[in-house]
């Protein structure tokens, strides 16, 4: 499912680059979560309000996402996810990440409307369904049906250590590293205009 893997590249290359960049993640708020902990001890980069601040604006962000899901086509909120990460690269200053995530809180509700119904910004419950059908196949008796597909939740998983590093790789080289997470978004309207059911309704 290519969608679902350019969705776990952009999650682990905002990741990357915000923690580089903001000493923040974008989308994983359990690594968030742990810093704005550690912050209370001042053993972490920020304070913890700001930690807290994140952790409150990416679920503003996804409750936004959720509820305009049914009535926003899916151009519209990967327009919107775009936009976001290109602010988060355009202003310099501090503050910016915060455009950073409140992309990441869009995509996996994002996502779940483009046909993904993956994590695609934290990956330890893909990693647990990829495990649990590792542990299936294992355990399967010849002849017995295989189940459910899982082999996805491993592909994920990779997408989103690959985009981690390329996240790296384009902090260090390049100025502004968060254009290449809008070529993916670009790639997956491409992906999902070309799929999407032809209508059978003969224009006036």
């Amino acid at each position: 499912m290519p969608p679902a893997i350019a969705f776990a590249l952009i999650g682990g290359y905002a990741d990357a680059v915000g923690y580089l960049r903001f000493q923040a993640f974008a989308g994983m708020m359990t690594g968030n979560t742990v810093l704005m902990g550690l912050a209370l001890f001042h053993r972490a980069q920020l304070p913890a309000w700001q930690y807290a601040g994140l952790l409150g604006l990416f679920f503003a962000a996804a409750v936004t996402a959720f509820l305009f899901l049914r009535h926003a086509p899916p151009a519209a909120l990967l327009a919107s996810e775009a936009i976001l990460i290109l602010f988060a690269d355009a202003f310099g200053a501090a503050w910016a990440v915060i455009f950073l995530v409140a992309a990441m809180g869009v995509q996996n509700p994002l996502a779940a409307r483009c046909g993904v119904p993956i994590n695609t910004t934290f990956i330890t419950g893909d990693i647990l369904r990829f495990a649990e059908g590792v542990a299936r196949l294992l355990r399967r008796r010849p002849g017995a049906p295989r189940g459910e597909p899982f082999a996805i939740y491993g592909f994920v998983w990779l997408g989103y250590a690959l985009g981690a590093a390329l996240g790296v790789a384009a902090f260090r080289l390049i100025d502004r590293p968060l254009f290449f997470p809008v070529v993916l978004l670009g790639f997956v309207y491409a992906w999902n205009r070309d799929r999407a059911p032809r209508s059978n309704h003969n224009p006036s």
